[in-house]
């Protein structure tokens, strides 16, 4: 038996739920600085609640249900009710257009929506688009309006244990992310490889159950979830959730909580960087904050200054489901490197034919990995991708980097054309496809470009047909109609041609620097 055995993540919160059932699981502060908490013990219920909730829906063992709206309790419930049954959960952005929400619930076959006022048109117009969904669930919302309200429909069922069948290798989890074609793939994540991965980052980072963990990145993403929410459930540690990161109330939450954890990326460290000075910040208890994508030295330096020394870099992707990369624990965490090989992951950096890379010498970062125990299970319905992605037991990311002598790696590009904003993945793709369907543009091509507090922001470069008049403000509507707000290009340039390879493929490092 491996270290997980049949472990389950229901099964873990159950445990300490029973062993120290008084203590503060959850404290969820809104945007009006009301609070909500709870104790192990009363969640515990919650989510029996939950659980048996959405087997009276209908969402059985294995079959998916999507949660589309921001941070809320509901997420919370929900994630662990899912693996207390069996079924999948699929979190989305709750600022997806009707195109993109309709792709992934229609593809991952969700049957059912849980979502909020805010979203509720987006959600609903998506479920009329496809044939799967069997009903739109309100949570957080008084004024009736036809749809059920998720804290009301939970608080008739029983709070005792519903008693499914479950296994560690169930899919409980399944992440959209953005690909180098037009469509985002489902990641399957399982009770297994999300403990894996928890175990790991809890080891890596110091974090235990005597902790509290402050969470404000967006729920949908893998970051909030590896960084911070499943590592925390694995140790039984207490979580402070956020409607939303927000650069002013950040500290003021840390401290009013007593969080000894966070997990950010390098934008929102930019963010709280640009504040004003407030002597009153530092007083925070925050022992480690975790981050992706590195600061200038200028920037660790001021955060120093300002903040205290409480940052620990990582890398990882929802693929790999944990952090193989985590600056060390100890001694000098050389926070502008990725960080080095923790316990549990063995990264290596290879060349175009599978060669092992010397130090100093840029490769493709390669992580060993068992599929559906500590790397994902694959893509959903996308086996030739997953072949290409998991090969002879490593998985394949795309990013470039090299390691040091002190084995520290540093991370170069993206092989795959990604444009990274403010850890959001953008695929140019994807706008590339929606800039094709205006009438007039006969040509697109989306590069990513250096920007101070996001690292990348999308431009996009048109080719217009002949007599065509389009201007760049209704290219830039029309995206903004058909894509989510972080995808929508910072501007538009005109082109007469591109510059390309000799088999024509567009040379897009001549867009971006064409010096």
């Amino acid at each position: 038996m491996d270290i997980i055995g049949n472990r389950t993540l229901s099964g873990v919160f159950s445990t300490f739920a029973a062993y120290h059932p008084d203590k503060t699981y959850l404290i969820f502060e809104d945007l009006e600085a009301q609070c909500q908490q709870w104790s192990f013990a009363q969640f515990e219920e919650r989510v029996n609640q939950t659980a048996r909730w959405l087997l009276k829906m209908g969402v059985k063992r294995g079959e998916v249900f999507a949660f589309h709206a921001p941070n809320s309790p509901a997420f919370v419930m929900l994630a662990i009710a899912a693996s207390r049954i069996g079924a999948v959960m699929v979190p989305t952005d709750y600022r997806a257009t009707v195109e993109e929400l309709t792709y992934i619930i229609d593809h991952s076959e969700s049957r059912l929506i849980v979502t909020e006022p805010e979203p509720l048109a987006v959600a609903q117009a998506a479920a009329s688009a496809t044939s799967c969904v069997q009903d739109v669930v309100l949570s957080r919302c008084d004024a009736p309006n036809g749809h059920p309200i998720f804290e009301r429909e939970i608080a008739q069922q029983e709070t005792s244990h519903p008693n499914v069948e479950t296994s560690a290798d169930d899919v409980v989890h399944m992440i959209y992310t953005s690909g180098t074609t037009s469509r985002p793939k489902g990641v399957l994540l399982t009770n297994k490889a999300l403990i894996y991965g928890g175990e790991v980052f809890a080891r890596a980072s110091g974090l235990r159950n005597a902790d509290r963990h402050l969470i404000s990145l967006p729920v949908f993403h893998a970051a909030a979830q590896c960084h911070a929410f499943w590592p925390s459930l694995v140790c039984g540690a207490g979580i402070v959730l956020s409607p939303r990161f927000s650069p002013t109330r950040f500290f003021g939450l840390a401290i009013r909580h007593q969080c000894t954890m966070a997990a950010l990326f390098a934008a929102p460290l930019r963010m709280l960087l640009a504040q004003p000075p407030n002597e009153r910040w530092r007083f925070h208890q925050l022992r480690n904050i975790t981050f992706a994508i590195a600061l200038t030295e200028e920037q660790f330096h001021d955060w120093a200054r300002h903040y205290g020394r409480s940052l620990q870099h990582l890398w990882g992707m929802t693929e790999t489901v944990g952090l193989p990369l985590m600056s060390p624990l100890y001694g000098p965490r050389n926070l502008p490197a990725m960080g080095r090989p923790v316990l549990g992951y063995d990264v290596r950096i290879v060349d175009d034919e599978g060669n092992e890379s010397a130090p100093g010498e840029v490769g493709q970062i390669i992580v060993s990995g068992k599929p559906g125990h500590t790397v994902m299970k694959g893509y959903f319905k996308n086996r030739k991708a997953t072949d290409e992605t998991i090969r002879d037991g490593w998985l394949y990311t795309g990013d470039n980097a090299y390691y040091d002598e002190q084995g520290f790696y540093y991370f170069v590009d993206r092989g795959k054309d990604i444009i990274k904003r403010g850890g959001e993945n953008v695929a140019p793709s994807e706008i590339e496809a929606v800039i094709k369907q205006i009438d007039g543009v006969s040509d697109v091509a989306v590069v990513g470009l250096p920007d101070a507090m996001y690292d990348e922001v999308p431009q996009a470069f048109v080719i217009l047909k002949p007599d065509a008049t389009l201007d760049d403000r209704q290219i830039l509507e029309y995206c903004s109609r058909h894509l989510t707000r972080f995808k929508v290009p910072v501007s538009v340039v005109f082109c007469e041609g591109f510059p390309r390879t000799s088999i024509g493929k567009i040379q897009k490092h001549l867009l971006r620097d064409p010096d």
